[in-house]
This record gives structure tokens, C-alpha cells and sequence, in this order.
């Protein structure tokens, strides 16, 4: 029986492939509206950093650097990698492509990071990105 998330907002389906310097992973179906291929392509991107940093850590999107929106609405599943191109100690830096109807589209996104603390606590945010990411891993 697969183990099924309660997670409204996550775009991503199943993690495919997953190193040190990348991950491929599948979006959910994408219904055509315009900001979510990139929220997807942002989330293949933020858990690949926390899968580096041992879930340590939260992630968020810093700053869009290159997102050529699509000429048509994208709807169904889309296969995402995310490479890793650079990292400092508190941003991340990926080429993020998605593959769309046999052309790609390419993105260059940073993902921020910041220690848990009162906000964004550890107790409770470790076992749950840890457990999004072994169910999307065992899809």
C-alpha cells in the first residue's frame, strides 16, 4: 500500500534520480496556470538542497535569475532536473530544466537556506521534509 502525504501545495510526484550535484524529479499534473512550472521547478531544486545538507536546514526559493515563461500553458506531468552549478555557505545556485512537449526549458534559480529556529522549527520540520522526501523517493 503507498503511503499517501496530505501536502496541498507540493507540485512534485516522485523523485527519479537524486546525486550530489542533481536530481530528477516528476511534477504532479500541472493544470496551465503560469506560476506553477516554476514552483516546481523550485521545489525539485529546494530538496535537493535539503537532501545535501541532511535536511538540516530550511530551503526557499532566493531569486529567479532566468525563467523563460513557456509559450503555451503546461499541463500534466513534467520531468524536471535540477543541477547544482555553485553554493556558498547560505545559497545554492541550479540550472533547473524541464522537458515540454520535446523542447526544454531552462531556468536558473538560487534557493536560499536558513538555520530552523522558532519559525521554521527543526523538531517538527526535519521528520517532515525527511518523510516527503522517502515517499517521493519510493514512488
Amino acid at each position: 500500500m503507498k503511503h499517501m502525504l496530505e501536502t496541498p501545495f507540493l507540485k512534485l510526484s516522485c523523485i527519479s534520480a537524486v546525486g550530489d550535484g542533481f536530481m530528477t524529479a516528476e511534477s504532479v499534473a500541472l493544470g496551465g496556470r503560469p506560476h506553477e512550472l516554476l514552483e516546481s521547478m523550485a521545489q525539485c531544486a529546494a530538496y535537493h538542497v535539503r537532501f545535501l545538507t541532511g535536511f538540516s536546514r530550511q530551503a526557499f526559493l532566493m531569486k529567479v535569475a532566468r525563467y523563460p515563461f513557456p509559450a503555451s500553458p503546461v499541463t500534466g506531468g513534467v520531468t524536471m532536473t535540477a543541477t547544482l552549478t555553485g553554493s556558498a555557505s547560505d545559497a545554492w545556485a541550479y540550472t533547473v530544466t524541464a522537458e515540454l512537449s520535446g523542447e526544454t526549458l531552462t531556468a536558473s534559480l538560487l534557493i536560499g537556506t536558513t538555520p530552523f529556529d522558532d519559525r521554521f522549527e527543526a523538531a517538527r520540520l526535519t521528520p517532515h521534509y525527511q518523510e516527503i522526501f522517502a515517499c517521493l523517493k519510493n514512488d
